[in-house]
């Protein structure tokens, strides 16, 4: 198996601050390396759909801006922005898990990408894993620690095609204006939610009115169009959020 490795990922959780609520601040954590969601800035501060939506809530609940703090080190945070895992408040998002193919290549169907070389995180090339098998993997699978790792790959002709949740990839895409291009294959579909923690599983119900409060009064709409470039347009209404 050949293995991608994004250099300064692992120092993210230390350059991102250390500050929970049970100090003078909240502590967010966030899935680095995830264009157009959740990407350090080269300045040190963060930028994304997530980063928005966290900190509209992160204010919600009587934090400052300076007051909010990120890592890469989900277990220790107070609030998790993503992929939703229980207890979560949410969905902020709906996402389907596409395909990222170089702008002139044609498309990739699921049966093609059995002969072909792909790049993706472990999470989002399980499925994949699972179909083809441990060969598949060894021999065709590049195993990406962030999706922005894959995105020099697919320029360079080193592997063809991207396999992450379709709002990261339109981020990668953004970022090589006119060479590359989503296949609109949804292969399975992620619901990103506000994770909670023992601390702040007592906060549901104001993180939810959070939430209810960004899509009524256009905040959320906004970043969906800040931030999700090209499928801006899949996204005119938020998801209803989960009674839990």
């Amino acid at each position: 198996m050949w293995r991608v490795v994004s250099a300064g990922i692992a120092a993210l959780s230390m350059a991102a601050g250390l500050t929970g609520c049970s100090g003078t601040g909240l502590l967010i954590g966030v899935r680095a390396g995830q264009p157009g969601l959740a990407e350090m800035l080269p300045g040190g501060g963060w930028s994304g759909f997530d980063i928005a939506v966290a900190r509209y809530v992160a204010r919600h609940l009587g934090y400052r801006s300076d007051q909010i703090r990120y890592t890469t080190d989900l277990d220790s945070a107070d609030l998790v922005m993503g992929p939703a895992r229980e207890p979560y408040v949410g969905p902020y998002l709906v996402a389907a898990k596409d395909i990222l193919v170089r702008a002139r290549d044609r498309d990739r169907s699921l049966k093609e990408l059995a002969g072909g070389l792909v790049c993706g995180t472990r999470a989002d090339t399980l499925g994949l894993a699972g179909r083809f098998g441990a060969e598949w993997r060894a021999a065709h699978l590049a195993e990406a620690n962030v999706p922005a790792a894959c995105g020099p790959l697919l320029a360079d002709r080193r592997t063809d095609a991207i396999i992450a949740d379709a709002p990261v990839l339109a981020g990668l895409s953004a970022q090589y204006p006119g060479r590359f291009r989503l296949v609109g294959r949804p292969l399975a579909q992620e619901r990103y939610g506000i994770g909670l923690s023992e601390r702040t599983e007592s906060w549901r119900d104001e993180i939810e009115d959070a939430l209810r409060r960004m899509y009524d009064d256009g905040s959320w709409h906004r970043a969906v169009i800040d931030y999700l470039g090209e499928l801006a347009t899949q996204y005119e209404m938020p998801p209803a959020l989960e009674k839990r």
